[in-house]
């Protein structure tokens, strides 16, 4: 009636909230239990992005429109690959045979310039005991199956991506009808954002590879190192992981470089440290102009916590992810909220 002072909205008693937080913490451990599927489903989206980029450039440029766009961008990714490996492919994994093959030679001229007899054999009997804890046939089972595995998951994501680069708008529009009508503007510009900002980090991080790897290749032409070509390659594939994998990829090519003796290892040393300081003092300020500046401590420790709460596939996509989270972090938090004057990675 009018006049009458409008009602309270009675406070949640103590089971409902009770009631909640096991909801939480059940949704937690869910997620939890989930989180190699949802890291698989991200590296759809980042296979979508990559898809939907090239689809966009051959709109841009031809008169061919969606969906014949997309099948051109993945005919063209694909045939570049081949072009790649057909032309360098034989010639790398040539490299490739002969550096495994060479393996024992390098591990014992290590061994011999550092003092240690017998290091290769050393490092096998370690090897041999720590795999002797299971059957042969566990091991050998256990390690197909992992291949399998992988290839699965490999396969997995490759579709997964095709058809979310297919349709975007339909996943786009189905995940905001999820959010609150109020909230749904700020989240569909944070998605927006968020892809940007994930398609500038793979465009920067594309050129970083590319000089990189031509980079390592004509510096180990240069000093005389063997397999060049296959350690050029590593290195090149290895900037994907920022910080991590260039350093991981440095150590096959100082492995053989100490077989060889001489003053090789300090070149090869040399050339790596060079290589690295062009690449983040000159390529990468060159390029996060118009990509996304991700701070390089971040990365860091995303990495390792990625890298330790999943593994492998953390360590693989914990950069891309940590573009997406911080997108979102600078404009949900820093912008909207604290109301700081910034600047959001993948806004126009």
């Amino acid at each position: 009636m009018k006049g009458q002072t409008p009602r309270r909205a009675k406070a949640p008693t103590p089971f409902y909230l009770v009631l909640a937080a096991a909801g939480l913490i059940v949704l937690a451990l869910l997620v939890w239990q989930l989180s190699n599927v949802l890291l698989l489903f991200f590296g759809a989206i980042v296979v979508a992005v990559i898809l939907r980029s090239g689809a966009e450039v051959i709109e841009d440029y031809t008169p061919v429109k969606s969906p014949g766009s997309l099948v051109l961008s993945i005919v063209a990714i694909a045939a570049v690959m081949s072009a790649f490996f057909f032309l360098l492919g034989a010639q790398i994994g040539s490299e490739a045979s002969s550096l495994v093959q060479r393996l024992p030679e390098i591990v014992r001229g290590v061994g011999d310039r550092i003092g240690v007899d017998d290091l290769y054999e050393r490092l096998v009997e370690r090897i041999r005991s720590f795999a002797g804890r299971g059957s042969v046939a566990g091991q050998v089972a256990g390690f197909t199956s992992a291949f399998l595995i992988a290839l699965a998951d490999l396969v997995l994501v490759l579709a997964a991506g095709i058809y979310l680069a297919a349709r975007p708008n339909r996943y786009r529009e189905g995940i905001l009808k999820l959010v609150p009508q109020r909230f749904r503007k700020r989240a569909s510009s944070t998605f927006d954002n968020a892809g940007r900002g994930l398609r500038l980090w793979l465009l920067g991080q594309l050129v970083s590879m590319t000089v990189v790897g031509i980079l390592v290749t004509l510096g180990l032409y240069l000093i005389g190192m063997p397999s060049a070509l296959a350690l050029g390659f590593l290195a090149g594939l290895s900037e994907f992981v920022p910080i991590v994998g260039p350093i991981l990829s440095a150590v096959p090519a100082v492995l053989l470089s100490a077989s060889e003796g001489g003053s090789t290892t300090l070149w090869v040393i040399g050339l790596y440290v060079l290589v690295q300081q062009v690449e983040s003092n000159i390529i990468m300020p060159l390029v996060q102009r118009e990509t996304v500046d991700l701070p390089p401590v971040l990365t860091l420790f995303a990495l390792v916590a990625l890298g330790v709460l999943f593994g492998p596939l953390g360590i693989l996509l914990g950069t891309p992810l940590t573009v997406v989270l911080y997108v979102v972090v600078v404009q949900l938090y820093l912008r909207d909220t604290l109301q700081e004057d910034v600047k959001v990675p993948g806004s126009d």
